[in-house]
């Protein structure tokens, strides 16, 4: 979380958020008060404020974070790493279907658990706990009441999704015609045309033709909140 008092950006795991977080520092004229890598909000929030959240396509998700594991990169790697499971790595749907299955969700960490997983993918979930305050206390609650997390989008604190296929677009719509008074539109300009977005990768579409029918099904299943964005 990139917190600038009056504009806050949820930094969602793979999604561009290094060059988000560099094209803030860089280009937004206020004081950064506060920031914590992939943190969500509690009490801090604010109606008054201005929060946006970057996402994408959930099978680019998987996809990249399947990547960053076979570089031997990032938190998840790391947990699996240690509780002896890098056997996952050895194909996409290996590593989807170890991902999905309700069995292993205590392994991947951020307090994703087997509840969770009967009815929130990995990613979903993920972007979820950004995406609401409190969001433990919301999802437990929601889950218990209802059975489901319908209705949680009401409950989302964000203004605004920045969709990581429309990278440079969107952040130029956000510098200079929804908040310019936030940016240095020289600097943003700058920015945006000299840097190369970091982090991002495309589909690979070779990984997705390897998932099983039933792989597909649970992700779409899992990822409806985040599938439903791209259809």
């Amino acid at each position: 979380m990139h917190d600038f008092g009056k504009i806050v950006y949820l930094d969602l795991h793979k999604t561009g958020s290094t060059f988000i977080s560099k094209f803030l520092q860089n280009c937004c004229v206020l004081k950064e008060n506060k920031f914590n890598k992939h943190d969500w909000i509690r009490e801090d929030y604010d109606s008054k404020n201005f929060y946006f959240i970057s996402i994408r396509h959930p099978m680019a998700m998987y996809s990249s974070l399947y990547r960053f594991g076979l570089a031997k990169k990032g938190a998840v790697w790391n947990r699996l790493h240690k509780s002896d499971n890098l056997s996952v790595y050895s194909s996409f749907n290996s590593f989807v279907d170890f991902l999905c299955h309700e069995d292993n969700a205590n392994l991947l960490g951020y307090g994703y658990n087997q509840i969770y997983a009967k009815h929130i993918g990995f990613m979903s979930f993920r972007f979820l706990k950004l995406s609401l305050q409190f969001p433990h206390k919301i999802i437990n609650y929601h889950l218990k009441a209802k059975g489901n997390i319908d209705g949680l989008e009401k409950l989302f604190v964000t203004n605004l999704e920045i969709k990581n296929e429309n990278l440079i677009d969107e952040l130029r719509v956000l510098a200079t015609e929804i908040h310019p008074q936030y940016f240095n539109h020289d600097a943003v300009y700058e920015f945006l045309h000299k840097s190369k977005k970091e982090n991002v990768s495309s589909v690979n579409h070779h990984e997705i033709d390897e998932l099983t029918d039933v792989a597909k099904l649970i992700l779409n299943q899992k990822k409806n909140l985040l599938f439903s964005r791209y259809q």
